[in-house]
């Protein structure tokens, strides 16, 4: 015979609840878990009441007199059992939130950047932005997922790249509301406590602040992207590039290299601008000496007559 045993209330067959060992039944009985009214199988085929169940599972006199256990004992016993599923159920949501804002916390002080232009590197090339509404050939949105061609360089370094080229398929958080709804919660339970205008109403800062995070988490979304890029021999190991974001409708790639920037927007192009050479300077025409008559003493050329050269000198 199985020392694995299963037991049912009579009135829900179909809620069949084991395999349990006999010790565990008996121990079940004294907190009602397990009560007289109920059957217990071997096979879940043959049924029998718990109370005429070979070996004994009840304790002396149990089985003689059900009723004697009160209706409110029982009631409260299983009351007990559900508050400790459903605080189990939330501790354990409770700690899905918390760690799902721990594991995006670098991603979501980025967006809080996007938010607040300050916080922003400036002079940043090392990322790439596209937004859905642009008509970009190489990076675009179809409606469900985004679709990206990087340049024919390494990601990383923006060098030529001699290996293959990698095709992933990625799953991008959506961080908008996550990052948003805690501040609205907080917001909305401040606004609160100025129209109560009683001090009691300061717990509703923490409590608007905690609903905040439960909403942000519970509207979390993902986008998907398809991308296509190459890394050189000497960064192949360098798997956190290119890196993936989303703000609103924009995506945004993370680069490793200013070149992969100049790359993606304008090719292949020489970006240095070539310095014109200046044109030749004329030739500057030297005056031609002046050239004397040998033995006379006056020039070859003739000559400008002054005033009074014609008057006789004195």
């Amino acid at each position: 015979m199985s020392d694995e045993l299963f037991y049912r209330d009579p009135r829900v067959p179909h809620d069949i609840r084991g395999p349990f060992d006999i010790e565990q039944l008996r121990e079940w009985t004294r907190d009602l878990r397990l009560r007289p009214g109920d059957e217990v199988s071997h096979d879940q085929r043959t049924w029998v009441a718990a109370t005429d169940f070979v070996p004994a599972l009840f304790p002396e006199g149990t089985a003689a007199g059900p009723m004697n256990q009160s209706a409110w004992k029982s009631t409260a016993i299983t009351a007990e059992r559900w508050i400790r599923a459903i605080a189990s159920a939330v501790w354990a949501h409770l700690k899905r939130v918390a760690l799902f804002y721990w594991t995006h916390f670098a991603e979501l002080r980025q967006l809080m950047a996007e938010y607040i232009t300050f916080l922003q590197e400036p002079g940043s090339r090392r990322e790439l932005r596209v937004s859905a509404e642009e008509h970009n050939d190489r990076v675009y949105f179809d409606g469900s997922e985004w679709h990206a061609q990087l340049p024919d360089c390494c990601v990383v370094c923006g060098e030529e790249a001699d290996c293959d080229w990698n095709s992933e398929q990625r799953s991008v958080p959506d961080l908008n509301w996550p990052l948003l709804s805690p501040f609205l919660g907080l917001l909305l339970a401040f606004a609160g406590w100025i129209f109560l205008w009683d001090s009691g109403g300061r717990w509703l800062i923490p409590l608007g602040l905690l609903i905040g995070f439960l909403v942000g988490y519970q509207v979390r979304g993902e986008t998907l992207v398809a991308i296509r890029f190459r890394r050189c021999r000497e960064h192949l190991n360098q798997t956190r590039l290119p890196s993936l974001r989303t703000f609103r409708k924009t995506l945004i790639i993370g680069i490793g290299d200013r070149k992969v920037w100049r790359r993606f927007n304008y090719g292949d192009r020489n970006m240095e601008t070539p310095i014109a050479a200046p044109p030749p300077l004329p030739s500057v025409a030297r005056p031609e000496s002046t050239a004397v008559e040998e033995g006379t003493g006056a020039p070859t050329y003739p000559t400008i007559r002054l005033v009074g050269d014609d008057e006789p000198s004195s």
